[in-house]
């Protein structure tokens, strides 16, 4: 350790002491674009909330509503995050599930559904796919509730066991 003020004035001064770091620790920020450029894998997976909480899809203050005019509250997350994220997903083919409503055509209620119907594989095609998806989904489930997404939490939880 040197002082600036004893080593001005005496010339014979070399330190005021030694210290010695017995271990150290370098903590180096890893990034998003680090984790990409190391080959990390991203799978995007859509759940929707599909219950009543979100008002009636037919009125303007639901969430769901379609508007001729412009995209719903779902909608626009939806395009925001979505058309970010497709571009970081190598087959760009997403699941997309619904929970939270009664479907047809016997009215049960389904806290975990493949918006494209098909429950074995529920992939869509990008963002895109997705979007149709979920329009066509709206056009024939029934909100409804309870409120209730730990079946598409482990749902992706099983994928992602599934594939390391």
């Amino acid at each position: 350790v040197v002082n600036p003020k004893k080593k001005g004035k005496k010339k014979k001064y070399l330190n005021s002491g030694t210290v010695t770091l017995l271990s150290f620790l370098v903590d180096i920020e890893v990034t998003f674009l680090d984790y990409i450029k190391g080959g990390t894998q991203i799978n995007f997976t859509v759940a929707i909330d599909f219950t009543a909480s979100n008002g009636n899809p037919a009125q303007p203050t639901s969430l769901h509503y379609m508007s001729p005019y412009q995209l719903n509250a779902y909608a626009m997350a939806l395009k925001a995050v979505g058309e970010i994220i497709q571009d970081y997903d190598s087959d760009k083919m997403f699941p997309a599930l619904g929970f939270g409503a009664k479907l047809p055509p016997d009215g049960r209620v389904s806290h975990e559904f493949a918006l494209n119907g098909n429950p074995q594989n529920p992939y869509c095609a990008g963002i895109d796919g997705v979007m149709e998806a979920y329009y066509q989904s709206l056009k024939s489930v029934q909100l409804y509730g309870p409120t209730n997404f730990s079946p598409v939490i482990n749902h992706v939880a099983r994928y992602a066991a599934s594939v390391g």
